[in-house]
């Protein structure tokens, strides 16, 4: 192993010389010492994961189904509020990128006010971390031109995946409303990137499991009884039930349909609790012809206070069952209880949603914190440690080897870096 080890390392700083950066990763790639996970994804209970070309979110999913019915990962930030903030998520970041997600979201403050942050944590953390980023673009309380501002600044920085979303009323506005020479909604958005930037963008858009929160009024104002689907997805806030109602329902999957054909390619849904109900909302999206990947939104619960309000302003139905344990770990003696709890609840949620084959991955709102994302992963058996070698398929050797030789073709190498290339591959398999 030894002798192995050390023609990896020589091979690995002859190309260097010579080859650009990419050849260098994936000649460390048999050097189990030095191994990225980047350049071959990683050996965790869901097996050796495929490695993808980085690039729109959907042609990623594409390439990784291919080669595995098994989930990805991704993970969600927002732009913090100081400099301070910023500094420790890229840190935050740094270590995330570790896990290998397929992507990362940031969002967009509302009329813009975060765009030139959100710009520059998604070109920076695609620079910095090698993740593929999936920026946000809302059209609240903005004119076109701060949109445009921010679609030509991803492109300009390499960004080529695009949220495109409404977004929330500004703080202290109750109700939504369009700028004047703005754009009215999502579906806007979506038809005026693709007008104008054809397919440079892969174009995600949001999906509402019980419905979109504006349209899920109180089940008193319906003048009827609930029907068997309205029951499904009946919502308990604070001890009045809530009901997207099944007309309304309807007027959203319509919406959502009209946002794919106009060009998203894939659905992140908001939070949710219950499988049961993600699972009609994919069966009823898939009934009615869209074809989009759907990646469920995965919330860990923090705390007792800041569930309540997360699901008070979003509305997700809490499954009785859930609803009452929740109730029962309330007290500020009961945090680490309730911590336990919602690990636990979301380990079993993203269990059913790997074994349903309904989802290509499992998108993770980290809040800008590792520690209970990983504690998911770690249960999922999906955490990785950078610090120990990672073993590699042969499958995935052969790959790299291929890839390798087809850049030294590409960049003018000379026979002495292939010859490199195959001595370091068969110093490999002898490992």
């Amino acid at each position: 192993r030894g002798q192995a080890e050390v023609k990896a390392r020589e091979a690995t700083r002859s190309s260097d010389r010579r080859l650009a950066s990419p050849t260098h990763d994936l000649l460390n790639l048999f050097d189990p010492s030095i191994a990225t996970m980047s350049a071959v994804g990683c050996i965790d209970s869901r097996g050796s994961l495929p490695m993808v070309t980085k690039g729109k979110i959907n042609e990623m999913i594409d390439e990784w189904q291919k080669h595995t019915s098994e989930p990805f990962i991704s993970f969600e930030y927002f732009p913090p509020k100081t400099d301070e903030g910023v500094a420790k998520l890229h840190r935050t970041i740094a270590d995330m990128a570790q896990q290998q997600p397929l992507f990362m979201d940031f969002t967009w403050g509302a009329g813009g006010a975060s765009a030139a942050l959100t710009l520059s944590l998604s070109t920076e953390s695609q620079q910095l971390h090698d993740v593929m980023v999936n920026m946000h673009l809302t059209c609240t309380n903005q004119s076109k031109e701060v949109c445009d501002g921010g679609l030509e600044g991803a492109k300009k920085g390499g960004i080529r995946n695009i949220v495109a979303l409404r977004g929330d009323p500004p703080k202290g506005q109750a109700k939504w409303e369009a700028t004047e020479g703005g754009f009215n909604c999502a579906l806007d958005l979506c038809k005026y990137m693709k007008a104008n930037y054809g397919d440079f963008f892969s174009i995600q858009v949001a999906g509402y499991p019980e419905g979109h929160p504006d349209r899920i009024t109180k089940v008193s104002e319906l003048g009827r009884e609930m029907s068997a689907e309205e029951k499904a997805r009946v919502v308990d806030v604070d001890g009045v039930l809530h009901v997207c109602a099944d007309e309304e329902f309807a007027k959203e999957m319509a919406y959502l349909k009209e946002k794919c054909d106009a060009g998203a390619d894939v659905i992140i849904t908001q939070l949710f609790y219950d499988f049961e109900v993600f699972k009609t909302f994919v069966a009823k999206c898939r009934a009615i012809g869209i074809k989009a990947h759907i990646l469920p939104g995965i919330m860990p619960l923090n705390a007792y206070g800041g569930f309540k309000r997360m699901t008070g302003f979003c509305k997700p139905r809490i499954p009785p069952a859930m609803a009452a344990k929740v109730e029962s770990l309330s007290g500020d003696h009961q945090k680490a209880e309730f911590s336990e709890f919602g690990v636990a609840y979301l380990v079993e949620l993203c269990q059913k949603l790997a074994a349903s084959g309904l989802v290509p991955g499992l998108h993770f709102y980290a809040l800008n914190q590792a520690d209970k994302t990983y504690q998911i992963m770690k249960r999922l058996g999906y955490l990785q440690d950078p610090a120990l070698p990672r073993k590699v398929s042969r499958s995935a050797q052969l790959d790299v080897t291929l890839e390798l030789l087809k850049h030294i073709e590409a960049n003018g190498g000379s026979p002495e870096d292939s010859s490199r290339v195959l001595c370091a591959a068969a110093a490999a398999k002898k490992m």
